[in-house]
Parts: structure tokens; sequence; C-alpha cells
């Protein structure tokens, strides 16, 4: 691969048809992740139009010509987050940023990122906040590559379930 793999970017929003190349997408970046967990139900992937595709709510797919690479969402946080950061009606919840891991260190993550932050904008949000494994050491270093400020680090779940998670707050305002 060359860097003309990034000409070659474009970024639309997630399409009827889409849902099964999203999901090789998410399988194969979590994979390489402490906190991935192969059987944990993913009902937001299984069901994208109706979690995502709302008012409140944005799923886009980042291609390689006509191979979707990337994907990235944002929609309203989940309730437990309220308990640690402070989040208002102009938070969203930045979610599903996946590269497939054949296609990163091209500038796609930082790519999707920014069209998702721009359609945020426009919808009315002023932050972004997110989680991401504790462990997760890359995916922690692109988020504050990118001016995210680490807010609190929990446990979530309990026993051998359980992750430790850092939560993660940007104000996205010019």
């Amino acid at each position: 691969m060359t860097n003309e793999r990034q000409q070659e970017f474009a970024i639309r929003r997630f399409q009827p048809g889409d849902g099964e190349r999203i999901r090789e997408i998410h399988d194969r970046a979590m994979s390489g992740t402490p906190e991935y967990l192969p059987d944990l139900p993913d009902e937001d992937l299984e069901g994208i139009e109706d979690h995502y595709l709302d008012d409140a709510g944005e799923f886009l797919a980042g291609l390689d010509g006509e191979t979707i690479v990337a994907m990235g969402a944002y929609t309203t946080p989940d309730e437990w987050k309220h308990e640690y950061i402070d989040v208002d009606g102009a938070t969203a919840e930045l979610t599903r940023m996946r590269v497939h891991p054949d296609w990163q260190g091209y500038g796609f993550g930082t790519a999707m990122y920014r069209a998702l932050r721009e359609r945020a904008l426009h919808d009315g949000y002023r932050d972004f906040v997110l989680d991401t494994g504790a462990e997760n050491d890359r995916a922690r270093g692109f988020y504050e590559r990118l001016g995210f400020d680490c807010q609190t680090r929990i446990s979530v779940g309990s026993g051998d379930a359980a992750l430790e998670m850092v939560l993660y707050q940007q104000s996205i305002e010019r």
C-alpha cells in the first residue's frame, strides 16, 4: 500500500447492505485489542439504522475505492456514563471507530473522526465523549493526539468479565 490510498478514501453514510462488511471490520480491528470479547452481543451493529441513523446519531463508512475499510459513529451517550463524566444534551458519544488492520496507518481514522466531528457540529453537538480499554495504548494514543482529555478510569462489569475502561471527553467547537 502507498500513501496514494488516502487520495482514494471517501466517506459516506451507512447504507443497507453494508452490515456484513461493517461487522468484519469491527471483528478484525477489535480482535487485536486487550478489550476484545468475541461473544459480546453488539445489538447496535445488528440494527445500525435503528440505533444510529436518527436525529441524535450518525454512522459513516470509509471506502478505499469500492471497499469499506473504516467505520465510525456517534449517538446519544450511554446512561451509565452520566455517573462518571459531565454529559448534557449537547454531548454526543463517539463510538465504533474502527479501521481494518490492513488499512491502518494511512490517516483513515483521522479522516473518519473529522467527518464525524463536522456532522456532529452541524447537528448541534458541542462535545464528544468516548470510552476505550485502559490497556489499549494504540487507541488511547490516537484519541489523545486528536485532543481528547482523559476524564477517569473505571472498571465495568464484575469478576472475570470486568473491563478496565478509560473515559475521554473533548470540546468539538471551533
